[in-house]
C-alpha cells in the first residue's frame, strides 16, 4: 500500500490520522500476541473519534473548507481497525462516513488523483469491508492504479491441456478463465517480492509501484469475483425447486461433470493475498468471512473425493496398521513409525490424472490451514470447528495421494504458489499438525513385511 515509502510521514501531519494508526498497529499486536488487553486500542481509537467529530463542524461545510486529507486517511483506517477485529457493525459506520467524504471530495478517481497513497489507503479500507463482511465493493475502480507485472504462463497452458482430456466424476477442473488469469499474475506477484533486494529501496522505485499496482487490480478483479459467485448460488437457491425428469431427457446418456474448482481458487487466491502478500496475522478475525466462504467452496470436492471420513484401519495377517496417530491408549508398549517403503500402498492411495489441479487443492486446503482465529482474544483454542476442517481435509487428501513426507508436501505447494518466508514457516505450522496422522504406525514387535502385504493382495 505504500510503495512511494511516505506513509509515516504523512501521519506525522495530521492527529486523527495518527492516532487512528497506531490504533490499527495495536490491534494487529494484539492478534499476534493473543493479548486480550485492549485498552491500548480502545484508547487511540476513542482519541481519533473525537478528533475527526471536533474537525468535521468546520471542515466539509462549504467549498472553502473541504475534508482533509489527514480526515479521510484517518477514517479509512478506523474502516480497517473494525474489519480486522469483526466489529462489523461499527466498520460499516465508517465505512459510510467515508464514502460520504469522498464524495464530497469529487470522487476517489478526480477528487484524489494527486496522491495515490490516499486512493490506496481508501481501497484498502473498501477491501478490507468488503471482505469482512462479503459485500460489494463501494468505490469505482481506479485507472491510475491499473499497471500489471508480466504474466508467466505457469497455469493457463497446463489447465487448458487437463481440460481437453476427458474428465469425469471425480476428476478436478478449473472453468473460470478469469480465475486462472488471476491466479497467473498473484504468482507474478508472489515471484517479484521473492526476488526483491530490499538492501537497495531507492533503486527498486518503479518495481515496488507495480506490485502495489498489481496488487490493487487481483484484489479488485477477486472482489467482483466472488460477487458473482455469490450471486450466482442465490440466484440457484432462489430456483432450487427440483423439475420432473421427461421421457426424452431420461433417454439421454448422462455423462458425469467433473468437479470444479473455480470458486476454491478464488477464495484461497484471496486469503493468501491478505495472508501471505498483504502480512496480515492468521489470527485476525478479519479471515473468518473468506475462511467461511473457502469452506462452502470446498463443499463439493471434499464430498466428491470422500474427504471427511475417520481414518481407517488397515490389516494385514500378522499386524494391524493404523493410518492415525494411536494416542494414549498405546501406552505401556513401545511403538515406531514403519517407514513408508516397508508397507504396500496399494488400494489405499488413488492418484490423480491431473497433478496441476489436484495441487491446486491441495494448495487451497493448506491455506486453509494457515488460518488460526482464536475463540478469544487471550485463548490460544482455535475456533475448531473451521480450523478442524481444513486440517483434517489436508490430511485424509495427503493420505489419498501418498503425500506422508514434509518435502513432498513442499514439492507440491511449491508446483502452486510459494512465498519462501512465510510459507515454510506457515508450512511447519501445519507438518506439526497432520504429521503424526500420516505415516503409518506399528506396534513394536509387530514387523511389516511390504513382499508379503503384496502376496496376499
Amino acid at each position: 500500500m505504500n510503495p512511494e515509502g511516505t506513509w509515516v510521514q504523512a501521519l506525522q501531519l495530521d492527529k486523527a490520522a495518527t492516532h487512528a494508526f497506531i490504533a490499527m498497529i495495536a490491534a494487529m499486536h494484539n492478534s499476534l500476541a493473543v493479548w486480550a488487553d485492549t485498552s491500548t486500542i480502545d484508547f487511540h481509537r476513542f482519541q481519533a473519534v473525537k478528533s475527526i467529530n471536533e474537525r468535521l463542524n468546520l471542515e466539509g461545510k462549504d467549498d472553502s473548507k473541504p475534508i482533509s486529507d489527514g480526515l479521510v486517511v484517518a477514517v479509512s483506517l478506523l474502516v480497517n481497525i473494525e474489519a480486522f477485529i469483526g466489529s462489523l457493525a461499527a466498520a460499516a459506520a465508517h465505512m459510510s462516513g467515508l464514502k460520504r467524504m469522498v464524495d464530497l471530495r469529487g470522487g476517489i478517481v478526480e477528487g484524489f488523483q494527486h496522491s495515490t497513497i490516499l486512493q490506496r489507503s481508501i481501497s484498502w479500507a473498501d477491501y478490507s469491508y468488503a471482505t469482512a463482511t462479503q459485500k460489494p465493493v463501494v468505490f469505482p475502480f481506479i485507472p491510475q492504479l491499473a499497471s500489471s507485472l508480466a504474466l508467466h504462463d505457469r497455469f493457463t497452458s497446463r489447465s487448458m491441456l487437463a481440460n481437453m482430456e476427458p474428465l469425469g466424476f471425480e476428476d478436478l477442473t478449473i472453468q473460470n478463465r478469469e480465475a486462472v488469469e488471476l491466479f497467473e499474475l498473484l504468482y507474478s506477484i508472489t515471484e517479484c517480492i521473492n526476488g526483491f533486494d530490499y538492501a537497495s529501496l531507492e533503486s527498486t522505485y518503479g518495481e515496488r509501484i507495480q506490485v502495489s499496482d498489481s496488487i490493487y487490480m487481483v484484489e479488485w478483479r477477486l472482489c467482483h469475483l466472488e460477487e458473482l459467485s455469490r450471486s450466482r448460488h442465490s440466484w440457484k437457491r432462489a430456483s432450487s425447486v427440483p423439475l420432473l425428469p421427461s421421457v426424452e431427457e431420461e433417454r439421454q446418456p448422462r455423462f458425469p461433470s467433473p468437479t470444479d474448482l473455480s470458486d476454491v481458487l478464488i477464495y484461497a487466491a484471496h486469503l493468501f493475498l491478505h495472508l501471505a502478500i498483504r502480512g496480515q496475522p492468521p489470527s485476525a478475525q478479519r479471515h473468518r468471512a473468506l475462511a467461511d466462504a473457502l469452506m462452502s467452496a470446498l463443499c463439493d470436492p471434499i464430498l466428491t473425493l470422500d474427504l471427511l471420513p475417520q481414518p481407517k484401519v488397515y490389516e494385514t495377517a500378522g499386524s494391524q496398521i493404523s493410518r492415525s496417530n494411536p494416542g494414549p491408549s498405546m501406552t505401556g508398549s513401545l511403538s515406531a513409525y514403519a517407514p513408508t517403503s516397508e508397507i504396500s500402498q496399494a488400494n489405499l492411495s488413488r492418484f490423480p490424472k491431473d497433478e496441476l489441479h489436484a495441487n491446486i487443492l491441495l494448495w487451497s486446503l493448506f491455506i486453509g490451514c494457515c488460518i488460526r482465529i482464536p475463540v478469544s482474544l487471550n485463548s490460544t483454542v482455535l475456533q475448531g470447528g473451521q480450523h478442524e476442517f481444513f486440517i483434517n481435509a489436508l490430511k485424509n487428501y495427503c493420505r489419498m495421494r501418498n503425500v506422508v513426507e514434509r518435502d513432498v508436501l513442499a514439492a507440491k505447494l511449491t508446483d502452486i504458489m510459494w512465498l519462501h518466508s512465510w510459507c515454510e514457516h506457515q508450512l511447519s505450522l501445519v507438518w506439526m499438525e497432520i504429521a503424526n496422522d500420516l505415516r503409518p504406525w506399528v506396534t513394536a514387535g509387530d514387523p511389516v513385511n511390504a513382499n508379503r502385504d503384496q502376496q496376499e493382495q
